[in-house]
């Protein structure tokens, strides 16, 4: 999969950027601020409808264009996929008296879509300095992660998460209403059916999504590092599951591949599960006004040599094992799309040694696009510099080199 054409019109500092792209690494390097990092934004925005540096989408019009009449930032390109060309596009106009909404529309090949059904279409992952604090940062950036990689790879996911999102914030205005006013907390209870329909399926695909992903990322990280680490990941829902195994959650796959002799989880079990702490913890939750049991209190644990790295690893150690875990989700995400996803690194060359960057360069060859910035392209290999398309950044402008 790889992005062949790009127009952006108002975004960021970009006035206007039209320009034709081919498969293989193209490398945008310039002094800071000119608008390398706001052009991959605009790639991820295209692909996700989402950015990755701001939840309000009225920041992306440009400067210049919020005294117009009407402002609004326009992104259109077209992706080649295993299935065939397709047009993407994406617009953000600001409205309101007070100039304080926006309206997001996106079309799909000619077509309107809901941002839910959107997502996957085109299958991006990214490296972004920030990157390297999920793993010592808090559990909700973890969750984060773990929604966006799997909407990319399962629609219903998406559909699921939205569901039970809104369920939770239901239930929690109704246990906030019944400890501040007095309400029935039966009003707070008739969530209860959705919160765990939804959540159980969150639960199960998170479980799921995270076996496959340490699959990958124990091979690459112990490549990464010399043989000299492994690294595993755990992940830990909030819900009481029992004393199975990690990996027996299932959606369908087989125990016996995992080396399981128990059968694993249903759908079933966990959703009496779910349904039955919830009613444990029903005083606690009148106590303290909101919901305590579900996969918005999940969390995502890496180990390296059995060391909790959120609690006890150097940044170092972080940061590697940060880059094992996008190139493990760009693994897998080829393997569930039958096609490599787009891959954007940003100022990723600064921050690894010499060992690492060799590495990495081995990796980038291989991969169907990629987009990646730096400050001085002479950290790249020779090699991998003279097969890239060079690209100076300069005020929202493009230079060939």
């Amino acid at each position: 999969m790889y992005l062949t054409e790009l127009q952006l019109v108002n975004f960021r500092n970009y006035a206007r950027l039209e320009e034709r792209f081919t498969p293989g690494l193209t490398v945008l390097y310039g002094a800071n601020a000119q608008g390398k990092t706001n052009f991959l934004e605009a790639v991820a925005f295209l692909a996700t409808a989402r950015s990755p540096h701001t939840h309000a989408d009225r920041e992306l019009i440009h400067f210049d264009a919020v005294a117009d009449e009407l402002p609004f930032a326009h992104l259109e390109g077209r992706v080649q996929r295993a299935d065939g060309l397709h047009h993407v596009r994406v617009s953000v106009t600001l409205n309101g008296q007070q100039r304080s909404r926006t309206q997001k529309v996106v079309f799909l090949d000619g077509r309107r879509t809901p941002v839910l059904e959107y997502i996957g279409e085109v299958a991006l992952v990214q490296f972004l300095p920030e990157d390297i604090s999920l793993i010592a940062s808090s559990p909700s950036k973890r969750r984060q992660y773990l929604d966006i990689t799997i909407c990319q790879i399962d629609r219903q996911y998406c559909y699921d998460l939205a569901s039970y999102t809104q369920a939770l914030r239901q239930r929690n205005a109704a246990l906030r209403a019944v400890v501040e006013q007095g309400y029935d907390p039966e009003a707070a209870w008739a969530w209860d059916d959705p919160l765990v329909k939804h959540g159980s399926y969150l639960i199960l695909r998170r479980q799921q999504m995270v076996a496959q992903l340490d699959e990958h990322i124990t091979r690459i990280h112990a490549e990464l590092t010399g043989e000299q680490e492994r690294l595993r990941l755990h992940y830990l829902p909030c819900l009481e599951l029992g004393h199975l195994a990690a990996h027996q959650l299932s959606l369908g796959w087989q125990p016996a591949a995992w080396g399981l002799a128990e059968a694993p989880l249903s759908f079933d079990d966990v959703e009496a599960r779910f349904e039955e702490q919830l009613v444990k913890a029903r005083s606690e939750e009148l106590r303290r006004g909101m919901t305590l049991i579900g996969p918005h209190r999940d969390d995502l644990r890496f180990l390296v040599n059995g060391v909790d790295l959120t609690r006890f690893g150097s940044r170092g150690q972080q940061r590697t094992a940060t880059l094992s875990l996008k190139l493990a989700e760009v693994a897998l995400m080829t393997a569930k799309k039958q096609e490599a996803p787009i891959l954007l690194l940003d100022d990723i060359l600064s921050e690894l040694d010499e060992n690492r960057r060799a590495y990495l360069s081995r990796i980038l060859r291989d991969q169907a696009q990629v987009f990646l910035t730096t400050t001085d392209p002479a950290q790249l290999s020779p090699q991998l510099r003279a097969e890239a398309r060079l690209i100076r950044v300069e005020s929202g402008r493009f230079l060939e080199e």
